[in-house]
């Protein structure tokens, strides 16, 4: 099994935080969130790792070579991939590009402005589940893209900021943005909606969006994995910032 890490996006909302280096070099507790998640890939016995470049990409490939030494990554292989437009694009684009790494191998998808407790991916890991999506039962802190499932914890929907209903809160699960796909459905189903969607819809979209396509033909295809929404947090602003380096002090 991989993993792809991306972190193409220029952070903006953190900008005053950042001084002028990418999002994922943001440091929580002194340490930047793109160290946490190279060292909790590294926990979890992966021994492939794709970065998809964007903003600062130079200081992000530098830093990395600076700080993780061979001994380290115990065996782990760092690979990168660049997003050239990745001001002018969103996510959807940025995983597609990484496209002939995605389909080579199982991946473990994970986005670069999250802190999380190590032993998150490596249950991730060992699950007997082939296609699942990390998500925590809704909170009044959560923001963004959430999901629904059935009693089997198939996700049936997943449904974006704007179209969320206050009494259908209770049901919802946030997406922790950590997803574990097997090469069989990268391969048969979510490059060709990726490649499809991008051709209809453009490429400034997420690529939450075509998951929900997915769930919606076929809801038994991607199943939930359920963790504590103390294990984990989003960081997209300084309050979440002084949040994260409360939860993991």
């Amino acid at each position: 099994m991989q993993a792809i890490i991306l972190a193409a996006g220029t952070g903006s909302r953190l900008r005053p935080l950042t001084n002028d280096v990418p999002k994922c070099m943001v440091k929580v507790n002194g340490v930047p969130m793109i160290e946490r998640a190279i060292d909790a890939v590294v926990a979890a016995g992966i021994k492939k790792l794709v970065i998809g470049l964007g903003y600062k990409r130079e200081a992000l490939k530098d830093f990395v070579a600076k700080t993780f030494t061979p001994d380290r990554l115990h065996g782990l292989q760092i690979e990168f991939g660049e997003n050239p437009d990745y001001d002018k694009t969103n996510n959807i684009y940025s995983l597609y590009l990484l496209k002939d790494f995605f389909k080579a191998d199982d991946t473990l998808l994970l986005e670069s402005d999250l802190v999380y407790k190590p032993s998150v991916l490596k249950e991730l890991c060992g699950s007997s589940s082939k296609n699942l999506a990390l998500v925590s039962h809704w909170q009044d802190w959560m923001d963004g893209t959430v999901t629904l499932l059935d009693k089997d914890d198939n996700i049936t929907n997943f449904i974006v900021k704007k179209d969320q209903t206050a009494d259908q809160k209770p049901n919802y699960y946030k997406t922790v943005n950590i997803y574990k796909f097997s090469k069989e459905f990268t391969n048969n189903y979510y490059l060709p909606f990726l490649e499809t969607f991008m051709n209809v819809f453009g490429k400034n979209s997420y690529y939450e969006t075509c998951l929900k396509f997915i769930a919606q033909t076929d809801p038994t295809l991607l199943k939930a994995f359920k963790i504590d929404q103390s294990l984990w947090y989003e960081v997209d602003n300084a309050d979440d910032l002084k949040v994260a380096e409360s939860r993991f002090a």
